[in-house]
Protein backbone atom coordinates (compact mmCIF):
# COMPACT_ATOMS: atom_id res chain seq x y z
CA UNK A 1 0.00 0.00 0.00
CA UNK A 2 1.33 3.44 -1.00
CA UNK A 3 1.62 6.44 1.31
CA UNK A 4 -1.28 8.37 -0.28
CA UNK A 5 -3.89 4.90 0.29
CA UNK A 6 -2.25 4.44 3.83
CA UNK A 7 -3.11 8.13 4.46
CA UNK A 8 -6.81 7.40 2.99
CA UNK A 9 -7.11 4.66 4.92
CA UNK A 10 -6.20 6.36 7.99
CA UNK A 11 -8.78 8.94 7.24
CA UNK A 12 -11.27 6.31 6.28
CA UNK A 13 -10.87 4.82 9.88
CA UNK A 14 -11.07 8.04 12.13
CA UNK A 15 -13.57 9.87 10.15
CA UNK A 16 -16.71 7.59 12.07
CA UNK A 17 -14.70 7.48 15.61
CA UNK A 18 -14.80 11.17 15.48
CA UNK A 19 -18.26 10.89 14.22
CA UNK A 20 -19.24 8.83 17.54
CA UNK A 21 -17.36 10.92 19.77
CA UNK A 22 -19.75 14.01 18.76
CA UNK A 23 -22.47 11.71 19.22
CA UNK A 24 -21.59 10.70 22.60
CA UNK A 25 -20.80 14.03 24.04
CA UNK A 26 -23.87 15.44 22.59
CA UNK A 27 -26.06 12.76 23.87
CA UNK A 28 -25.12 13.57 27.22
CA UNK A 29 -25.85 17.14 26.93
CA UNK A 30 -29.53 16.25 24.86
CA UNK A 31 -28.39 18.24 22.09
CA UNK A 32 -28.70 17.09 18.34
CA UNK A 33 -25.59 17.86 15.57
CA UNK A 34 -27.57 21.09 13.95
CA UNK A 35 -28.27 22.72 17.39
CA UNK A 36 -24.47 22.33 17.99
CA UNK A 37 -23.82 23.69 14.76
CA UNK A 38 -26.01 26.64 15.42
CA UNK A 39 -24.97 27.02 18.61
CA UNK A 40 -21.34 27.05 17.94
CA UNK A 41 -22.23 29.42 14.90
CA UNK A 42 -23.79 31.91 17.43
CA UNK A 43 -20.41 31.85 19.29
CA UNK A 44 -18.46 32.23 17.07
CA UNK A 45 -20.33 35.22 15.45
CA UNK A 46 -22.32 36.68 18.48
CA UNK A 47 -25.83 38.37 17.93
CA UNK A 48 -27.22 37.55 14.14
CA UNK A 49 -30.45 37.05 12.40
CA UNK A 50 -32.50 34.05 12.10
CA UNK A 51 -32.18 34.70 7.91
CA UNK A 52 -28.42 34.51 8.53
CA UNK A 53 -28.10 31.46 10.35
CA UNK A 54 -30.31 29.88 8.03
CA UNK A 55 -27.93 31.47 5.17
CA UNK A 56 -25.02 30.31 7.00
CA UNK A 57 -26.26 26.89 8.02
CA UNK A 58 -27.49 26.31 4.38
CA UNK A 59 -31.32 25.34 6.03
CA UNK A 60 -34.82 26.35 5.67
CA UNK A 61 -36.22 29.12 7.59
CA UNK A 62 -38.46 26.96 9.20
CA UNK A 63 -36.12 24.38 10.28
CA UNK A 64 -33.41 27.56 11.69
CA UNK A 65 -37.33 28.21 13.82
CA UNK A 66 -37.62 24.40 14.80
CA UNK A 67 -33.91 24.09 16.23
CA UNK A 68 -34.47 27.94 17.73
CA UNK A 69 -37.57 26.34 19.23
CA UNK A 70 -35.79 23.79 21.45
CA UNK A 71 -32.70 25.40 22.42
CA UNK A 72 -34.38 28.01 23.45
CA UNK A 73 -36.90 25.74 25.84
CA UNK A 74 -33.74 24.58 26.89
CA UNK A 75 -32.30 27.81 27.95
CA UNK A 76 -29.21 27.95 25.50
CA UNK A 77 -30.31 30.81 23.17
CA UNK A 78 -32.95 33.26 23.45
CA UNK A 79 -34.80 35.39 20.60
CA UNK A 80 -34.69 39.31 20.76
CA UNK A 81 -36.81 41.41 18.55
CA UNK A 82 -34.62 43.80 16.35
CA UNK A 83 -34.90 47.31 17.49
CA UNK A 84 -35.59 48.90 14.06
CA UNK A 85 -37.42 46.04 12.00
CA UNK A 86 -40.04 44.04 14.13
CA UNK A 87 -39.57 41.27 11.39
CA UNK A 88 -36.09 40.81 11.80
CA UNK A 89 -35.38 38.37 15.02
CA UNK A 90 -32.20 37.77 16.55
CA UNK A 91 -30.45 34.90 18.19
CA UNK A 92 -28.59 35.16 21.01
CA UNK A 93 -26.34 32.59 22.90
CA UNK A 94 -27.02 32.30 26.34
CA UNK A 95 -24.25 31.67 29.24
CA UNK A 96 -25.95 28.12 29.28
CA UNK A 97 -25.18 27.52 25.53
CA UNK A 98 -21.75 28.98 25.53
CA UNK A 99 -20.70 26.56 28.85
CA UNK A 100 -22.01 23.77 26.87
CA UNK A 101 -20.23 24.59 23.64
CA UNK A 102 -16.75 25.13 25.29
CA UNK A 103 -17.22 21.90 26.99
CA UNK A 104 -17.56 19.86 23.92
CA UNK A 105 -15.07 21.94 22.13
CA UNK A 106 -12.41 21.58 24.92
CA UNK A 107 -12.89 17.67 25.05
CA UNK A 108 -12.12 17.08 21.21
CA UNK A 109 -9.57 19.88 21.54
CA UNK A 110 -7.92 17.84 24.44
CA UNK A 111 -8.23 14.83 22.25
CA UNK A 112 -6.16 16.57 19.39
CA UNK A 113 -3.80 17.31 21.71
CA UNK A 114 -3.04 14.37 23.47
CA UNK A 115 -1.92 12.75 19.82
CA UNK A 116 -0.42 16.33 19.33
CA UNK A 117 1.98 16.22 22.00
CA UNK A 118 3.46 12.85 20.69
CA UNK A 119 5.36 14.77 17.88
CA UNK A 120 8.58 16.49 18.24
CA UNK A 121 8.77 20.15 17.06
CA UNK A 122 9.68 20.20 13.59
CA UNK A 123 6.81 17.34 13.42
CA UNK A 124 4.24 19.65 14.60
CA UNK A 125 5.28 22.31 12.33
CA UNK A 126 4.13 19.75 9.53
CA UNK A 127 0.74 18.97 11.12
CA UNK A 128 -0.11 23.10 12.06
CA UNK A 129 0.85 23.11 7.79
CA UNK A 130 -1.46 20.58 6.89
CA UNK A 131 -4.12 22.01 9.17
CA UNK A 132 -3.70 24.99 7.29
CA UNK A 133 -3.96 23.42 4.10
CA UNK A 134 -7.03 21.32 4.65
CA UNK A 135 -8.60 24.12 6.16
CA UNK A 136 -8.04 26.31 2.98
CA UNK A 137 -9.18 23.38 0.76
CA UNK A 138 -12.28 23.18 2.50
CA UNK A 139 -12.92 26.99 2.21
CA UNK A 140 -12.48 26.57 -1.67
CA UNK A 141 -14.24 23.85 -2.23
CA UNK A 142 -17.61 25.29 0.13
CA UNK A 143 -17.04 28.57 -1.71
CA UNK A 144 -17.40 26.77 -5.18
CA UNK A 145 -20.07 25.03 -4.34
CA UNK A 146 -21.88 27.56 -2.48
CA UNK A 147 -21.53 29.56 -5.87
CA UNK A 148 -22.25 26.62 -8.43
CA UNK A 149 -25.83 26.59 -6.20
Amino acid sequence: MGEREAFAASFRELHPKFSRMYAQMLTRVDLTLPQYTLLYQLMLLGTVSMTEISGRLEITKPAVTNLVDRLEEKKFLKRIPHTKDRRVILLEILPRGEKIITEIQGRSLDLLLKAYDQFNGKEHQVIRCFYATVSKVMDDFLLRSKNED
